[in-house]
């Protein structure tokens, strides 16, 4: 039955036909999908997206508030309706050229359009604000993404050309400028010195970017890179004397022999060696232990930051008691040496020098305490510390005491250098806050009191420098 109708060209061409049509229907439908037929069989659809052009002096004034786009619904015959919709020159406007200054209600107007189609705008109206310009120069600070510098290199101070650039818009935007920064984003791992060119872009205090008009837009940017650190030479000093009295350390070795110190240069000119206390006092043969590597005063880390120390120990050798062991098992008296004749009134002198070194053993081993007196306190940790500027409200002269408790053998070697007092404000921003506070350096074998455990510090983000030239 399908073979005769297929072999029928009349059967064929009516079906082709049948196809078509639908085809056809399915087609015009589609496109038409988005319009709707309203009265006298009139076509409604809508214009997403028109831009908005705003008409003022760009010379004398600025304006804020006007929508960057519209909504625009249009009615009438379908063709004209299709036309305007696939046609790109439909643009919305608001004419302002004879508004004074001040903020009103705009109208909406709409222009490109068929005579022959209606326009129902959305919104109709825009609240703006007119402004006169004011312009006035601001210096620029460089910004550099954490990308830009190598690992292990710092960025000196930039040099930015021009250093000041005009900024215009009306007295209030201004008012509102806290940062005027170029920032650099592109340039990856640097390892030494190079140059650039950086957008310039103003901020507001919440970092919210400003709609100004900067004069140069673009600034050349010079910024010095070295590397930072030094390696200096790590020291081991016995803390502490082993619990067994038998035992004796005959050397404190690793084999890590130098560290690499962090920091800037007029920081790192004056260090030339860690020294590390290794606390003994729980040894009783060869051990080795990991020990951290303190981090000096105003630096920012070290690395290694910790290392491991080879404890090497030996037996006290007691010759004499030896001798008087033996000569008591054989059932004779130790013999006087030759030249020697003994004092019976007089103790042995060896026994006065085994009395001293008990009683400096006793003397060593003494609980004791040192103050050490108006310590400052470091701050670490504060994220983009170039942008903010921190301040001490207690303790207010940002100095604290601190007492240590030890041996008397361990206290007399411990000095200032050995140990800082660190405040951390890692991810605190802007305002009060009150932060512990940490002793960096100091062993483990020693106990300390601070007199005050907190400190309470305020951080202010430094606000743009704007000179009060007017260049309008």
């Amino acid at each position: 039955m399908m073979d005769r109708i297929l072999s029928n060209k009349w059967s064929v061409r009516i079906i082709s036909l049948i196809f078509a049509a639908v085809l056809f229907t399915y087609i015009t439908s589609s496109s038409d999908k988005t319009l709707s037929m309203g009265e006298s069989g009139t076509y409604v659809d809508v214009i997403n997206n028109v831009p908005v052009e705003v008409y003022y002096d760009k010379d004398k004034m600025t304006v804020s508030g006007a929508p960057d786009t519209v909504d625009v619904t249009v009615t009438g015959s379908k063709g004209l309706v299709q036309l305007a919709k696939s046609q790109s020159n439909l643009v919305a406007y608001i004419d302002l050229k004879k508004a004074k200054a001040g903020t009103q209600n705009a109208k909406i107007q709409i222009k490109g359009l068929s005579d022959r189609l209606k326009a129902t705008i959305n919104p109709a109206t825009s609240k703006v604000t007119i402004a006169e310009k004011v312009t006035k120069k601001y210096t620029v600070d460089v910004e550099l993404n954490k990308s830009v510098i190598a690992d292990g290199y710092q960025a000196g101070t930039a040099k930015v050309k021009p250093k000041k650039v005009s900024i215009t818009g009306s007295q209030e935007v201004l008012n509102q400028i806290a940062y005027v920064k170029a920032t650099i984003s592109d340039e990856k791992d640097q390892k030494s010195d190079f140059d650039t060119t950086a957008t310039v872009s103003a901020f507001d205090a919440n970092l919210n970017k400003l709609d100004v008009e900067i004069d140069p837009g673009q600034v050349d940017v010079s910024v010095p890179v070295s590397k930072i650190g030094k390696t200096v030479p790590l020291r081991f000093q016995q803390s502490g004397n082993p619990a067994d009295k038998t035992v004796t350390i005959s050397s404190l070795t690793s084999d890590d022999t130098k560290v690499t110190v962090i920091a800037p240069e007029s920081v790192t000119d004056s260090i030339e060696q860690i020294t590390i206390p290794i606390d003994v006092t729980q040894i009783t043969g060869d051990k080795t232990v990991e020990v951290k590597v303190p981090v000096p005063t105003g630096a920012t880390s070290v690395n290694p930051t910790s290392v491991k120390v080879n404890i090497k120990t030996t037996k006290k050798q007691n010759d004499q008691s030896s001798n008087n062991d033996a000569n008591k098992s054989s059932g004779q008296t130790p013999e006087a040496p030759a030249t020697t004749t003994p004092d019976t009134t007089t103790p042995p002198a060896n026994n006065d020098k085994d009395e001293n070194s008990d009683d400096n053993s006793d003397t060593e081993d003494k609980q004791v305490s040192t103050e050490f007196r108006d310590v400052p306190i470091t701050i670490t940790g504060l994220n983009n510390s170039e942008s903010f500027n921190t301040t001490f409200i207690d303790p207010v002269s940002g100095k604290v005491n601190i007492t240590i408790n030890g041996t008397q053998k361990e206290i007399d070697t411990v000095e200032r250098s050995d140990f800082n007092i660190v405040a951390n404000l890692s991810n605190l921003q802007e305002g009060i806050h009150t932060v512990p506070l940490a002793v960096h350096g100091l062993a483990a074998n020693f106990t300390f009191t601070l007199t005050q455990s907190k400190a309470e510090i305020q951080i202010v983000k430094k606000v743009a420098d704007a000179s009060n030239q007017d260049l309008s």
